[in-house]
């Protein structure tokens, strides 16, 4: 990878990290505000999906799908596709909103904050250290 592909990735991970510890500290946080911290945690799933993307110099589209990102990753590597999102993806958009809110539970948030670290993990074993 160049230099300037490098500090794109580098960005990713960095905006994906941000998302993740967000999420944690929404968790942690009294209130608590579980549909924020959804939305950090299906943001983070997002961007380090995107960024195992990036690393494979891969194009992807401008989207919170992540059905359509994990299939993009499984389809390079299969350790994708024991993934299951569950409806993590509601909270990209549609649960931002009054008209269509989401109210998950604490065990909800908690397993959405676990994908996000299970997806963390397996992006950065598979792009590895730079």
């Amino acid at each position: 990878m160049t230099a300037a592909e490098i500090k794109h990735l580098e960005q990713w991970l960095e905006k994906a990290n941000h998302d993740l510890i967000a999420a944690r500290l929404i968790i942690d946080a009294s209130p608590i505000i579980l549909d924020v911290a959804c939305f950090h945690c299906q943001q983070a799933v997002e961007k380090y999906l995107k960024a195992f993307l990036v690393f494979k110099k891969l194009d992807f589209p401008k989207t919170h799908n992540l059905d359509l990102l994990l299939k993009s990753c499984a389809d390079i590597n299969p350790v994708f596709a024991v993934i299951d999102l569950f409806n993590m993806e509601d909270f990209a958009v549609r649960g931002r909103y009054p008209h269509d809110f989401i109210s998950p539970t604490t065990e909800e948030t908690e397993h959405f904050y676990q994908i996000a670290l299970a997806v963390k993990s397996i992006a950065l074993k598979e792009i590895g250290t730079m």
